[in-house]
């Protein structure tokens, strides 16, 4: 059996989101509620119903602390009060042989009711018209009418099961290289199977690919229903190359379109980076982007630093600090702020800042003259954009997701932006055992050893524990201090007297 959470907007314009929630018994048949998950937001999407990306959704987990994996109700109902969801589609899916049933039920958030069961069932292979069904009749128990007719919308044509089953399964994987495969497998099976193309890319990015990404990317369909994903992340893809003329024209093309706050954002970057021309100037389409979405914090943070770069340190300083400034545990923008309030003839308020700096990342704080050639910007990785209350949660508690975020970089390949979600995980939680221990693992990985020694031994003071307490001795034998890791090795030995390493050191002559 596989559990599914979903969760739907209670008011026809806002977000409709998905979390879903697997718990499989059959674990071949994993694939199956990945593939519901990424497919029934686009399928309510189509039928005018606003829903949130597979995509989007784990962002929000990720920066809410909630593993993608989560199946409690209470972490999916958290996820959809933070995006601001109303309803939840709480359900499951059985698999008996060869047959797939499927029941969902609508639940009031706010109200903690239920709906009767809507249900479809039908070969395995008919995943994709048994969701429709479904999709169409999650939409008509929403505030308004599907925009489609049912017979037009469930008659619609889908991908080769085949090619279906290889997108679920690289949905589910947590291999970055198996994911990658298993998306060029779906996609070789259906060339014009933009799902898959789309998810590449995505992949690619992550895997900071961006070459073969925008490749990807360029194979969706102009007529697509998710053309605009693949443009719009076409543009991140092009800033972090560099190309910053070409980004500028696609963002600035899409935002003709539809002005949308994060395609605004973006295309602001690339003239900030590539150097604005004539009448187009930076800190005038990030206003434009504010105004649209006032609730973020990336935003107000991108046009305070765009005012520095162009000479307005005052107007950069009231971005930096006004209603929308940044979360007060963001040290790289109480930096910026701090440069700010200096060229502005503030220089308490700036020491002040700089303080602050010091205790949230002492690593930044020698960075006290300004350093304008820093790529402190941030680029928007989707075009929806949730702000969340980071500063209701614990220093606990967002040292937690980034532990867990740096994992996933490391997974991906991206060693120095996992150490830079490490060292502030100790930052926030210093008292932490797990994460002292994984940056020391980072800097012994970066062939750091010394910093490796120093977070071990601060592990320690956190728990004693005999396996970390052996990489302690073994590390300080590779820095050529063999007594203090004899001495180290013996206290393993009182621990764990089987230890043949810690045996094998103290025995060396």
């Amino acid at each position: 059996m596989i559990a599914l959470l979903l969760t739907l907007a209670a008011a026809p314009n806002s977000a409709v989101t998905v979390v879903f929630a697997p718990v499989v018994t059959a674990p071949a048949a994993g694939w199956v509620a990945d593939a519901i998950a990424d497919m029934l937001p686009r399928d309510l999407a189509l039928l005018g119903v606003p829903a949130v990306e597979l995509a989007d959704r784990l962002r929000v987990q990720d920066a809410l602390g909630i593993p993608p994996s989560a199946t409690s109700r209470a972490a999916c109902v958290r996820v959809a009060e933070a995006i601001g969801a109303g309803r939840a589609v709480v359900g499951t899916a059985e698999i008996a042989e060869t047959t797939l049933t499927l029941s969902l039920r609508l639940l009031d958030v706010e109200r903690g009711t239920l709906s009767a069961p809507l249900r479809a069932s039908g070969p395995v292979e008919a995943l994709h018209p048994l969701l429709l069904s479904l999709a169409w009749d999650v939409a008509l128990a929403g505030p308004t009418r599907p925009s489609l007719g049912r017979d037009e919308f469930v008659s619609r044509r889908g991908p080769p099961f085949e090619a279906l089953k290889a997108y679920g399964q690289a949905l589910g994987k947590g291999d970055l290289a198996a994911r990658q495969r298993l998306l060029r497998q779906a996609a070789a099976i259906a060339p014009d199977y933009d799902e898959s193309w789309l998810a590449l890319g995505r992949l690619q990015l992550l895997a900071r690919e961006q070459g073969p990404a925008l490749d990807s990317f360029s194979r969706v369909a102009q007529g697509s229903a998710l053309s605009r994903s693949a443009r719009f992340l076409s543009g991140v893809a092009l800033i972090e190359l560099g190309r910053y003329r070409e980004a500028s024209a696609l963002l600035a093309n899409l935002a003709r379109g539809e002005p949308t706050a994060a395609v605004l954002n973006n295309h602001a970057l690339a003239l900030l980076r590539g150097g604005a021309g004539a009448g187009a100037k930076a800190s005038d389409v990030l206003r434009k982007a504010a105004e649209l979405d006032p609730g973020t914090t990336e935003i107000p943070f991108n046009l305070g630093w765009a005012l520095l770069l162009e000479g307005d340190p005052a107007a950069a300083a009231f971005w930096l600090r006004g209603p929308g400034r940044p979360q007060a545990r963001d040290p790289q923008a109480r930096l910026v702020l701090s440069w700010a309030l200096r060229q502005a003839g503030e220089p308490e308020a700036a020491d002040e800042e700089l303080r602050a700096v010091g205790v949230l990342a002492p690593q930044l704080a020698a960075l006290a003259a300004p350093d304008l050639s820093r790529r402190f910007e941030r680029v928007l990785p989707s075009e929806q954009i949730f702000p969340l209350d980071q500063e209701s949660r614990s220093d606990v508690e967002l040292a937690a997701t980034r532990r867990a975020r740096a994992a996933r970089l490391e997974e991906a390949g991206d060693a120095e932006g996992a150490r830079r979600e490490l060292l502030q995980a100790v930052y926030l939680d210093p008292y932490s055992f797990q994460g002292h221990v994984s940056l020391a693992r980072s800097y012994r990985a970066g062939g750091e050893m010394e910093r490796a020694v120093g977070e071990l031994r601060l592990a320690l003071w956190c728990r004693d524990d005999a396996a970390v307490r052996l990489e302690l001795a073994q590390g300080l034998d590779q820095l050529g201090r063999l007594a203090e890791a004899q001495q180290e090795a013996r206290r393993v030995l009182e621990t764990d007297p089987g230890s043949v390493a810690a045996r094998a050191l103290v025995d060396r002559p």
